[in-house]
């Protein structure tokens, strides 16, 4: 007797079940959900930006690019992916990954120095390594560097690092009219080598704005001083690969600089790491 009334207790109880998931999801379905991307928290708002650049790389439809960017509701959509891609240049974000974004910004209306040096870059001449979809900052080691020197002052250069005089061209004290100079250059050891340069005015300001073109293994790449504020005015960077030469153009294609390496080398602290450089350029105008 007892048995009969567990069979059936068990029945009734999967019936009942069966019953109240039946009721629930077919005959009195919950409404759909209102949630949209506007919802999300502001990191996964960014995130949103760097997935629609990624999918508009695949599929170059503006009407689904505009579709996916409108349902933010950002009032001021130009301007936020306008500082998305000086972010990813303050970053050291994948150079794909910010020329995509900067794409998207033109194609929204967006204007800026920035976008003009990203799309301005030839595309590198080999793939590069998959990265994440917003990478973390990269630590920049601090250099210590003094300011810098008045016109009167001649800065010492080190022996070994500098190229020589035939790859370097033939820096004087006083330069040609037309042809920026190097006023000094250095070697720091660090864990990612970064190839440094900063842009001086005669009177030793900091220039914003100067175009500069860096040759290296991925191609010719293009950046622009100015960029990364909190660096300073007259600052680009660009990361160097290990054992790769690099070649400095100031203005113009035509380097001013060359066989600049990422060696292995020896940090103070007794670590290993890779040689990255810092330029001084002064111009003559």
């Amino acid at each position: 007797m007892r048995g009969r009334l567990a069979i059936a207790f068990l029945v009734g109880l999967l019936l009942g079940l069966g019953g109240g998931l039946y009721l629930a999801w077919e005959a009195f379905p919950p409404p759909p959900g209102g949630a949209s991307p506007a919802d999300l928290a502001p990191p996964y708002q960014d995130l949103w930006v760097v997935l629609t650049a990624y999918a508009n790389q695949l599929e170059g439809d503006p009407v689904t690019l505009r579709r996916r960017l409108d349902a933010l509701a950002w009032p001021d959509l130009p301007e936020r992916v306008s500082a998305l891609v000086e972010r990813g240049l303050l970053e050291n974000w994948p150079s794909g990954l910010v020329r995509a974004l900067a794409r998207v910004a033109q194609q929204v209306g967006a204007r800026s120095p920035a976008l003009v040096v990203v799309l301005a870059t030839p595309v590198p001449t080999r793939p590069l390594p998959s990265p994440t979809l917003i990478p973390t900052p990269s630590p920049v080691p601090t250099a210590t560097s003094t300011p810098y020197p008045s016109p009167t002052s001649s800065p010492t250069r080190e022996p070994s690092p500098t190229p020589s005089p035939a790859q370097m061209g033939t820096p004087t004290s006083t330069p040609r009219p037309s042809v920026p100079y190097v006023a000094e250059q250095r070697s720091l050891c660090e864990p990612l080598p970064l190839l440094r340069i900063r842009v001086f005015s005669l009177d030793g300001r900091e220039r914003a704005g100067v175009r500069l073109w860096v040759n290296g293994p991925r191609g010719m790449e293009t950046l622009l001083t100015g960029l990364k504020p909190g660096m300073g005015e007259g600052y680009a960077d660009v990361r160097m690969e290990p054992q790769e030469a690099y070649q400095v153009g100031v203005e113009s294609p035509e380097p001013v600089l060359s066989e600049l390496v990422a060696r292995p080398c020896a940090s103070p602290e007794g670590g290993t790491g890779w040689t990255g450089w810092e330029i001084w350029v002064r111009l003559p105008r």
